[in-house]
């Protein structure tokens, strides 16, 4: 089990499979991203013996990121062995390659599925993430809701005089195809737009918005869920807000990551810790590792509610690719 010193219990990983990314967003990666070499990243087997070393640890749960990780050749292999180990195997991705493998991942184990989707509306679109893909991505998520996922979401960053006038617009297309939204706060783990307070939309505001116009129902929240949920009787729609820059969900936090380069980070403003793929490498036991982890756990900070609480977002973090959405 992992534990920290503020007696907070992870159940939650968030596995990146990959740094590279088929996307330029601007509230993500660089114009020129530093890439990984290829022999940086951990392989097959340094993910299977990683996701053995955390089912031992207590995880429940395990969702797979990048970059975007339906870039990476062996994803199908990963899916299937993290199916056989934990009962609930997720995964986060632009939708670009769903309609291609959708089936095929939800064969494999997967059950949920998150696609990120920035706009709705086509230039803006390419102007957000760098390539013409609204068409590919609105066809992955059909894809998805054929293969019968059990969950299939949609997340949006909304910032600012960007794409925050696109609010209702969603909620009319989880009314047609069947999804459920979620409006994300922007963070500040950006790439080259430059991440500033102003540019934040807040759940808040958001839910001001939407019941001018429908009146919201509010969801019970689940234990340690990142997301509040709304349900619109008008529409038959539900929709979340995560309010992870606002009102931060720090004290109930039940996740942790590890990189695409095998980097073990207990929170996602933290910017080092153990490199799990290196001490595989370098032949260390699993009790090793396993000390490694637990050690580094329980010295998890308060986490970004402390900048909020402060008035001041940290100066340095890892850009979102690195770290693993």
């Amino acid at each position: 089990m992992l534990i920290d010193r503020f007696l907070r219990v992870a159940e939650k990983l968030r596995l990146s499979v990959t740094d590279r990314c088929n996307y330029r967003c601007v509230f993500c990666m660089p114009s020129a991203p530093e890439f990984f070499d290829e022999s940086e990243l951990m392989t097959l087997d340094e993910i299977k013996r990683v996701l053995i070393i955390f089912r031992n640890l207590g995880v429940k749960e395990v969702k797979l990121t990048g970059g975007e990780p339906l870039l990476r050749n062996d994803v199908l292999d990963i899916v299937s062995f993290a199916s056989e180990l934990f009962d609930d195997v997720s995964m986060t991705t632009n939708g670009y390659y769903l309609d291609r493998l959708a089936r095929e991942l939800r064969k494999r184990g997967l059950k949920r599925i998150n696609v990120s989707l920035h706009s709705l509306k086509p230039e803006r679109y390419r102007q957000i993430t760098g390539i013409d893909g609204l068409k590919r991505a609105l066809e992955g998520i059909k894809a998805a809701k054929d293969a019968g996922f059990e969950e299939v979401k949609v997340n949006v960053t909304l910032i600012r005089r960007l794409n925050d006038d696109e609010i209702f617009d969603y909620l009319e297309f989880s009314r047609r195809a069947g999804v459920t939204v979620r409006f994300l706060e922007y963070e500040p783990f950006d790439g080259n737009w430059g991440w500033r307070p102003e540019r934040v939309v807040s759940s808040g505001e958001v839910l001001r918005r939407i019941s001018s116009r429908y009146r919201l129902l509010p969801v019970t929240r689940s234990a340690h869920s990142t997301s509040k949920y709304y349900f619109i009787d008008e529409i038959g729609v539900k929709f979340g807000v995560i309010s992870s820059v606002t009102e931060p969900f720090c004290s109930d936090c039940n996740r942790v990551r590890v990189t695409a380069e095998g980097v073990f980070l207990p929170c996602m403003y933290s910017l080092s810790g153990p490199n799990l793929k290196t001490m595989i490498r370098d032949g260390k036991s699993d009790e090793e590792i396993i000390s490694a982890i637990k050690q580094a756990y329980f010295n998890k900070f308060e986490g970004v509610i402390k900048y909020v609480r402060e008035n001041a977002m940290p100066e340095a973090v890892k850009p979102m690719y690195k770290l693993g959405g």
